[in-house]
C-alpha cells in the first residue's frame, strides 16, 4: 500500500559531494532507501572522490571542490546545472543537504516541493551577517525543513524566525548490520594492527574533521591528565582538516607523542572504533553527532561534551534538552560532561573545568570495565531506535504531507 501511494513521486536529492562527512553519507543512503518507494535521482555537485556509493541513479555535476576567487560564478554554475536537470527530470520533490545544495535547490525552484535538510546548529556556523541573511532567505523558500535534532529545530525557530509547523526533526539512521560487517574488514596496516593488539583496553578514540567545530584540542589537553593517571593510555584521532598543524604542535608541546596519534581520514572507520575501549566527543557544537549513533552499532561506550546540540538527545533522551550538565553525568546511554568553550589554548594554559571533567570521565571509563560493559548493553538496545526502516518512514511522511 505504501509503495503504491508513494511511487507516483519523482524525488531528486542534491548533495555537495560523496565523501568526508556524515551529511553526505546520509544523503546517499537516503537516496537508496527512497528509491524503493519512488523514482529517485541523486545529484552530486562534486563527485571526484567517491567514498559513499548509492544504489540510486546518480548525476555528477563535476563542479570544482574549491570555489576559487569567484564564488558567485561557482554558485551560478551550480544553479544553472541543477535547473537544467530539474527541467529534464521534472521532480515532484527536491531534497538538499548542506548550504551549497540548499542554495542551488531554492534558486532553481520550479513546481516541485523544496525540502531542506539542516544538519547543524546554523546560528553557530555562520561567519558573517551576509551568511546569516542568506540562510534565513533560503530557509524561508522551503516548503519543508527536516532538522537533524529537536534542538536544531529550536535554533531554526528562534534564530531564523522559521515557522515550527514546517520543521520536522528526523535523526540519522543507523545501519547496524552494515556497520558490524564493516567492523570485521581488515583495513589495518601492520603497524596499526600491532598497535591495537598491544594496547587493548587502553585505547580512546575520536573521529571527525579536524576543524574548530570538532574541538579536538580540548580532548588532547584533557588527555594529558589521563596519561598522568594512566601512563599507557592511548588516544587515536581519525580525521583530517585545517587544524591538523595546531593539533600536532599541541601534542608535541604536551609531550604526548607516544600517547596521541592522528591517523587521518579513514573511509572505513568502524574497525578502528570496534577495537577501542572509549569514544571521546569534544565537539563545540553539532546538529546531532551522528558518530555517536554509529558508536552504538560498534558497541563503543561514549564520553561526550554536552554541546549544542545532539549528544544529550541521543545519550540522555529523558533529560531537559534546554539545559547543560554542570558536572560529569553518567547518563542512560553514555557519559556527558559540560560543554567545551571552543577557545584555542596552548600547552601552558591550565585545564578548563569541562576539560577536567572529560579527563576524569575517561579515566573512570578506562579503569572500570564493569561500567563499560554496562554501557555496551544499554547502547545496543538504544541503537534500534535509529533503524533505517523507521527513519525512512519518517522521511516518507514528510513527503506525503506536501
Amino acid at each position: 500500500k505504501k509503495r503504491k501511494l508513494i511511487m507516483k513521486n519523482r524525488i531528486m536529492i542534491i548533495s555537495k559531494n560523496l565523501t568526508g562527512g556524515g551529511a553526505e553519507r546520509v544523503a546517499t543512503n537516503l537516496a537508496g532507501c527512497l528509491s524503493k518507494f519512488a523514482e529517485v535521482l541523486f545529484v552530486v555537485l562534486s563527485g571526484q572522490n567517491n567514498t559513499y556509493g548509492t544504489t540510486a541513479k546518480t548525476i555528477d555535476l563535476n563542479l570544482p571542490e574549491n570555489k576559487g576567487k569567484f564564488k558567485v560564478l561557482w554558485h551560478y554554475n551550480a544553479y544553472k546545472k541543477v535547473k537544467k536537470i530539474k527541467k529534464d527530470f521534472k521532480p515532484t520533490h527536491c531534497i538538499s543537504f548542506m548550504a551549497e545544495p540548499d542554495l542551488a535547490n531554492v534558486l532553481s525552484k520550479g513546481n516541485e516541493k523544496i525540502i531542506i535538510s539542516v544538519r547543524n546548529k546554523r546560528s553557530s556556523s555562520n561567519p558573517t551577517k551576509f551568511h546569516l541573511w542568506k540562510n534565513k532567505w533560503v530557509f524561508s523558500k522551503a516548503d519543508a525543513i527536516v532538522s537533524l535534532s529537536q534542538m536544531v529545530k529550536k535554533d531554526l525557530v528562534e534564530f531564523f524566525d522559521i515557522s515550527e509547523d514546517i520543521i520536522t526533526p528526523i535523526y540519522n539512521p543507523c545501519y547496524t548490520e552494515i556497520i558490524q560487517k564493516k567492523c570485521r574488514e581488515d583495513v589495518f596496516s601492520i603497524e596499526e594492527k600491532n598497535f591495537f593488539e598491544k594496547n587493548k583496553e587502553k585505547i580512546v578514540i575520536t573521529a571527525g574533521r579536524l576543524n574548530i567545530q570538532k574541538g579536538q584540542w580540548h580532548l588532547i589537553r584533557a588527555f594529558k591528565k589521563v596519561v598522568d593517571e594512566i601512563s599507557d593510555a592511548k588516544l587515536v584521532i581519525l580525521g583530517q582538516g585545517e587544524e591538523e598543524d595546531y593539533l600536532k604542535n599541541l601534542i608535541r608541546d604536551l609531550n604526548l607523542e607516544n600517547n596521541v596519534f592522528i591517523y587521518g581520514f579513514k573511509a572505513n572507520p568502524y574497525p578502528y572504533l570496534n577495537r577501542a575501549s572509549v569514544f571521546a566527543f569534544p565537539s563545540v557544537f553539532e546538529g546531532l553527532g551522528n558518530i555517536l549513533i554509529e558508536c552504538m552499532a560498534c558497541q563503543l561506550p561514549v564520553v561526550s561534551a554536552d554541546c549544542p546540540y545532539g549528544p544529550k538527545e541521543l545519550l540522555s533522551p529523558e533529560e531537559d534538552f534546554d539545559s547543560f550538565v554542570s558536572d560529569i553525568d553518567y547518563a542512560q546511554y553514555g557519559v556527558l560532561v559540560p560543554p567545551m568553550d571552543g577557545k584555542k589554548y596552548s600547552s601552558m594554559d591550565p585545564l578548563k573545568f569541562s576539560e577536567e571533567c572529560m579527563a576524569n570521565a575517561i579515566i573512570e571509563m578506562l579503569n572500570n570495565q564493569k561500567l563499560r560493559e554496562d554501557y555496551k548493553e544499554r547502547i545496543t538496545n538504544r541503537g534500534k531506535d535509529f533503524s533505517p526502516d523507521k527513519i525512512t518512514e519518517q522521511w516518507l511522511n514528510v513527503i506525503k504531507k506536501l
